[in-house]
């Protein structure tokens, strides 16, 4: 599966993006909002899912980066990241798992979204 990995956490975004590939998975980084956007919009291959963090000061964070990414690609599933699980919105359309979640949780919130 192509997996967009969006934190604005350098080393988070690497930790996550080693995880999902030895989940055996194909992940394609994302140091932001913006630059994920820009991978979204692009006409290489479709994603299959996105991971995001949900919070990303200074840029589109991951709530409105799954609501673009969703008009851009309807269904779209979406696996959040927080490390401020208190203050993650209700009704959030997608997995929200804490940034301390165990490799067996991730695989589990991927074979539940897809």
């Amino acid at each position: 599966m192509r997996i967009l990995c969006v934190d604005d956490d350098g080393l988070v975004l690497a930790v996550t993006a080693d995880l999902l590939r030895e989940l055996g998975h194909d992940v394609v980084e994302a140091g932001g909002g913006g630059r994920a956007a820009e991978i979204i919009a692009a006409a290489g291959p479709p994603i299959d899912m996105l991971v995001t963090d949900i919070h990303m000061p200074g840029g589109p964070d991951g709530l409105q980066l799954a609501e673009y990414a969703r008009r851009q690609q309807p269904g779209l599933p979406v696996i959040y990241f927080s490390g401020l699980a208190h203050v993650v919105p209700r009704n959030v359309e997608g997995v929200v798992l804490s940034k301390l979640c165990s490799l067996g949780q991730l695989q589990q919130a991927i074979e539940a979204m897809h």
